[in-house]
């Protein structure tokens, strides 16, 4: 059974007090630039308004985690005082899966490849099926078998791929 992380679980807002008040967040996210910038991308904003006051963006993107990895580093921010709401939380965990995911596709959930690959929930889908009636995958080459999914997709998001 599945834990959910402790922002998750909270019913209040989380108000810790290490964090540098938020006043401007300025940001240089270098590839991840056009997510980052659109004011309309409620993860992207979160993510600057909970982790850019105390981190710089660029270390903070640098290394590619699991759903699992992500939500451990959430958990200790917010025991050493990153402050947010639960909404925020769980945003800048969608950023950072999205922007800086990684996915084991042999073991992963359907929501954690559309979360990190961005692909559709049908090819998330026919991935598992495809898993299920053949057996893990050995190589990228192997995945890029599955019938029907979005090959560009997939091959964009190649780096966060795992087996």
């Amino acid at each position: 059974m599945e834990t959910a992380p402790v922002w998750k679980r909270a019913r209040t807002a989380v108000a810790l007090l290490a964090c540098a008040p938020f006043a401007t967040v300025a940001i240089s996210l270098g590839a991840h630039a056009p997510t980052a910038q659109d004011p309309g991308d409620r993860p992207a904003s979160a993510f600057a308004r909970v982790c850019s006051s105390c981190h710089d963006a660029d270390r903070i993107l640098a290394t590619r985690r699991t759903r699992t990895q992500w939500e451990e580093i959430i958990e200790k921010m917010i025991e050493r005082g990153a402050e947010g709401t639960e909404d925020d939380f769980a945003a800048t965990e969608q950023y950072l899966l999205r922007v800086s995911g990684r996915v084991n596709v042999n073991r992963a959930l359907a929501k954690d490849l559309v979360a990190v690959l961005g692909v559709a929930d049908k090819d998330a889908d026919a991935i598992l099926e495809y898993r299920k009636a053949h057996g893990d995958f050995k190589d990228f080459d192997e995945l890029c078998k599955v019938p029907g999914i979005d090959l560009e997709k997939l091959k964009h998001e190649r780096d966060a791929v795992s087996f």
